[in-house]
C-alpha cells in the first residue's frame, strides 16, 4: 500500500514528515547543554576579573541545535546583549549584566519554554514516578503543553493511550507522562504563526523505546490529525475535519459531528460513532477491521473497492447521494451501520 499522507489527506511515495531540519525543541536544546556545558564566561570588565569554572562533561548525547531565530526564539541581543538558554539540571541560563551570573540548582529537573503562544513544561523524574510502573534504566517525563490561538492540531504519538477530547472555545492542552527505557523522551512543538497550525511530536531517546499516557484536549471544532504508531486512542466530541493514520492500534471515537474524516488503519480496528452525518468518509483499512456507525436520516453514496475483505452496507444508499463513502480493503472488514 503507498505511503498514506496523511496531512494532505492523500496516498503517495514521496511524502517527508519534516522537511524544515533546522528546528529543536527546547528538550533538545537542554540536551545539549547539558552534554557540553553552558558557555564559559570569559573575566571582562564587571567580572572581578575570574572566569566562569568550566562544566563537567556529560555522557548523555544530544543532537546539534541550530540558530534559535530558525526556531522562533528571540536570538542573543549582541555581543553584550543576553543570551538565552535554557535551564537544566544543575545549571541556569545566564545573562551577561555587568555582574557575575549566578547558578541556580532546581530540586526537580525541568526544561520549560514558551515559544509565541505554545508553552511546554516537561519534568523529568526517576523510576516509578507518578505512579507509573518502572523498569530498569527506566524515566518517567510529565507533559504539559498549552497553546492559545490554535487553528488546527496534528498530533504524532509513540505507542501507548491517548484520549483526544472536544470542548468549547478555548487552548489546547496536552498534560500526561511519557516513559522511555534507555533514555528520557522529548515533546516537540511547532507553531505556525501564519496558519495557527500547531504540530505536537512525541520523540523516544535515541536507540531506545518509550510509551505514552497522554490527555488531549482541543476546541471541538478545528481540524484535528492523528499518527499512532500502536496503544488505543479514544475520541470524544470532536466536530472538526478528523484524519487518522495508524497501526497496532485500537481507536474508538463517539459523539463525532467531523463533517470529513479519513482514515489508515494497519492491523488494528476502527470505532467510529457518529451524532452528526459526515459529508465525506474515506477510509482504508489492510489487515484491520472498522466500524462506522452514521445516521440513517440521510443517504449515502459508498464507493468501495475489496482487494480481500467485505464492505457490509446498511444505511441508506442513493448514487446520487452528496454524502459519501469511499472504502479502500486490503484483507479487512468494514461496516456501515445506522446509528
Amino acid at each position: 500500500m503507498p505511503w498514506p499522507c496523511m496531512w494532505c489527506g492523500e496516498f503517495n511515495a514521496g511524502f517527508r514528515q519534516s522537511r524544515d531540519p533546522a528546528r529543536a525543541t527546547a528538550a533538545e536544546m537542554a540536551a545539549e547543554v547539558a552534554r557540553y556545558g553552558p558557555p564559559r564566561r570569559v573575566a571582562g570588565p564587571g567580572s572581578g576579573g575570574q572566569a566562569d569554572p568550566a562544566p563537567a562533561a556529560s555522557s548523555s548525547p544530544g543532537p546539534a541545535v541550530g540558530d534559535p531565530a530558525d526556531r522562533g526564539l528571540n536570538p542573543a541581543a549582541g555581543a553584550d546583549g543576553p543570551a538565552l538558554m535554557p535551564v537544566v539540571p544543575g545549571q541556569a541560563a545566564t545573562r551577561q549584566s555587568g555582574r557575575r551570573a549566578r547558578r541556580i540548582a532546581p530540586p526537580v529537573a525541568v526544561a520549560g519554554a514558551c515559544v509565541a503562544a505554545v508553552c511546554v513544561l516537561l519534568a523529568a523524574r526517576g523510576p516509578g514516578a507518578a505512579g507509573m510502573p518502572a523498569g530498569q534504566g527506566s524515566a518517567v517525563r510529565a507533559v504539559r503543553v498549552t497553546a492559545n490561538q490554535v487553528g488546527s492540531i496534528r498530533f504524532q504519538g509513540v505507542p501507548g493511550q491517548l484520549a483526544i477530547t472536544g470542548t468549547g472555545p478555548g487552548r489546547v492542552t496536552l498534560t500526561g507522562k511519557l516513559r522511555g527505557t534507555g533514555g528520557t523522551p522529548a515533546v516537540e512543538t511547532r507553531l505556525d504563526r501564519a496558519t495557527d497550525a500547531l504540530a505536537v511530536f512525541i520523540r523516544c531517546a535515541p536507540a531506545s523505546s518509550c510509551t505514552e499516557n497522554l490527555q488531549l484536549t482541543v476546541p471541538a471544532g478545528i481540524p484535528v490529525a492523528v499518527l499512532q504508531p500502536g496503544g488505543q486512542v479514544v475520541l470524544t466530541g470532536l466536530a472538526g475535519p478528523l484524519r487518522l493514520s495508524a497501526a497496532n492500534v485500537d481507536i474508538s471515537a463517539d459523539g463525532l459531528r467531523s463533517p470529513e474524516l479519513w482514515a489508515v488503519i494497519t492491523s488494528g480496528h476502527l470505532s467510529a460513532t457518529f451524532a452528526a452525518p459526515p459529508r465525506q468518509v474515506t477510509i482504508a483499512l489492510a489487515s484491520a477491521q472498522a466500524t462506522l456507525r452514521l445516521p440513517a436520516d440521510a443517504p449515502y453514496q459508498v464507493i468501495q473497492q475489496a482487494t480481500s475483505g467485505y464492505v457490509r452496507v446498511a444505511v441508506p444508499q442513493a448514487g446520487n447521494a452528496t454524502r459519501t463513502v469511499t472504502a479502500r480493503i486490503d484483507s479487512g472488514e468494514l461496516e456501515l451501520l445506522p446509528s
